[in-house]
């Protein structure tokens, strides 16, 4: 099985890179590309679950710091 944890952290890399995309240069983004790229070949290649990774990354975007370190201690 799939490291949970591993699978959350893929998420919280992909939702800033995902922001930093959106605010970035023109001339930035090709890097930022990059990087989202490498995330998404990671979950191909390793085969996770990608609904639970979708759900990782809103999961994310509502947490406080406090339920972010909370729920890393949840995981496998």
């Amino acid at each position: 099985m799939k490291s949970d944890k591993e699978l959350f952290k893929l998420a919280r890399l992909y939702v800033g890179l995902n922001d930093e995309f959106e605010k970035a240069y023109d001339y930035e983004r090709d890097e930022i590309k990059e990087g989202l790229e490498g995330i998404r070949n990671t979950l191909l290649t390793k085969g996770y679950d990608v609904d639970k990774f979708a759900y990782f990354q809103q999961l994310y975007k509502t947490m406080t710091i406090g339920e972010y370190f909370e729920f890393i201690k949840t995981l496998e």
